[in-house]
């Protein structure tokens, strides 16, 4: 499956800025998807995405289900969307009318 995935890379638009969230309760599994399969993932993004980012999460709310909910995943998502927003602004704010 990586290889496909690694294979594709070149659909990625080169404008994506990816965050790749690994949770990990035995510091080398969530649980579900073993802390390897997530770093694998710099092999498809890198040389093809603006930018890639691999955080590990751990603690109490780092398995698989409770990820999206986990409190520093939530503030890293909240900091990307009003990144975005800020720069979108930003860009509006430069260009002539």
């Amino acid at each position: 499956m990586l290889a496909d995935f690694i294979a594709g890379k070149k659909n990625i638009p080169s404008t994506l800025h990816v965050y790749s969230v690994a949770g990990t309760i035995t510091y080398d599994s969530d649980e579900l998807v073993p802390d390897a399969s997530v770093s694998a993932g710099k092999y498809i993004y890198q040389n093809q995405a603006k930018s890639y980012t691999e955080i590990t999460v751990t603690g109490e709310d780092a398995q698989h289900s409770d990820l999206p909910t986990n409190d520093e995943v939530v503030d890293l998502v909240k900091q990307h969307i009003e990144g975005q927003g800020v720069r979108k602004k930003q860009k509006t704010q430069l260009e002539p009318q």
